[in-house]
């Protein structure tokens, strides 16, 4: 996962008082976390603002929990979007959070979704789960209900309904649901923004 601080300009109608925020983009691979917290650090001595602006297609479970964790420790408010610079001038527009990230997106402090952006939930994985090979097969179709019940436990402890595992376990095999802007309040991922 990559990350940096950009600075939002909203086409400079906010002229000197621009946000500075934090961006992290791509996927959860081992060290995320400890490599994100160098990066708040020295966010933080730049004074950019304690808003995480998160894009990935997930990765990790156990990344995406703890860099979840991390956030939370930290009060970090986090939204679901992905910056672009056009013209010269640097905006938020939507994003996705899947697989892991939504884990991630449960620590934020307080979590926003733009109602163009994808946020997206399936049941965990064994690593090398992906393939078409016997074992491969094997992989991705067993469960893991010790997994479950931490992550049904994690959902609850950061305010997220615990229904959102149970509906993250029908979708194995390589499925994947998308949720709806109704399914992200119905579940108390995050508040929809425009």
């Amino acid at each position: 996962m990559e990350f940096k601080i950009a600075t939002l300009t909203f086409g400079s109608k906010c002229r000197q008082r621009c946000p500075t925020v934090m961006v992290a983009s791509g996927e959860m691979t081992l060290g995320t976390v400890k490599n994100f917290i160098a990066f708040a650090q020295q966010a933080a001595k730049l004074r950019a603002s304690n808003v995480l602006i998160i894009d990935s297609p997930g990765g990790r479970l156990v990344e995406g929990v703890n860099f979840g964790l991390v956030l939370r420790k930290l009060r970090t408010n986090v939204f679901v979007g992905r910056v672009m610079s056009q013209d010269g001038h640097t905006a938020a527009v939507n994003g996705s959070c899947m697989s892991a990230c939504v884990y991630t997106l449960m620590g934020g402090s307080r979590r926003f979704v733009t109602a163009g952006s994808r946020v997206g939930v399936h049941r965990e994985y064994l690593p090398g789960s992906f393939g078409s090979d016997p074992m491969s097969v094997l992989r991705s179709t067993k469960r893991f209900p010790e997994v479950t019940a931490m992550l049904r436990d994690y959902s609850k402890k950061m305010g997220v309904n615990p229904a959102l595992i149970d509906l993250a376990e029908q979708y194995g095999g390589g499925g994947i649901r998308i949720l709806t802007p109704a399914d992200i309040a119905r579940y108390r991922l995050a508040r929809i923004a425009n």
